[in-house]
């Protein structure tokens, strides 16, 4: 398996590719992100999100940077709002007459966090290449971290958008605690993992 390691600046291109085909096929990104150009409309908005989150040092990936994961420290998980402006831009450029789904679901995905206990991680993203599903790259990713939560005896917590995924969360200790009803678009899950429950 491939050595885990902490994101840096010069991994971003790569990584906002790997994510961008993970999230290809995903029921939600594919109602929020116009079919024309989708990849590199995936692309500009996974890049923007990265931008924020690699100085944060909390993005790992493999050392082919053919799986990542982006996680966000316990009262940390919502973007400031300095980080919102500078990412308005790509946003707007990548989803066009979609970014009102866009922000339309990020806030009610907002919501439904806000009602989770405040000591946490938040796996923001996970995601593999096309060529790196089912290769184990992905697990290792995630039970890296879950390792070092579990350490500190803290909660994860994330949203599944693509149903297909729950079985994986299921094998690594999450619970679904909820389909929350969406206003519009594809469905999403919520999942809770607590060390102490184990």
């Amino acid at each position: 398996m491939n050595d885990i390691r902490v994101a840096v600046p010069a991994d971003l291109p790569v990584l906002s590719t790997t994510l961008a085909e993970a999230f290809g096929d995903d029921p939600v990104w594919c109602w929020m992100v116009p079919p024309s150009g989708r990849h590199g409309r995936l692309e500009r908005i996974f890049a923007a999100l990265l931008r924020y989150a690699i100085p944060r040092g909390h993005v790992f990936t493999t050392a082919d940077r053919q799986a990542v994961t982006m996680w966000a420290p316990p009262h940390e998980w919502k973007l400031p709002t300095p980080a919102v402006v500078r990412a308005a831009l790509p946003l707007l450029r990548a989803t066009g007459t979609r970014l009102p789904r866009l922000l339309g679901r990020m806030g009610e995905i907002d919501r439904l966090h806000e009602r989770q206990p405040a000591e946490h991680w938040y796996l923001e993203f996970i995601g593999t290449t096309v060529a790196a599903r089912g290769t184990g790259r992905g697990s290792a990713l995630l039970a890296d971290g879950l390792a070092r939560f579990d350490a500190a005896g803290l909660p994860v917590y994330l949203e599944s958008s693509n149903e297909r995924n729950l079985s994986f969360y299921r094998r690594h200790g999450f619970t679904v605690t909820g389909q929350p009803p969406m206003r519009s678009g594809p469905p999403q899950w919520t999942l809770w993992r607590d060390p102490a429950a184990r």
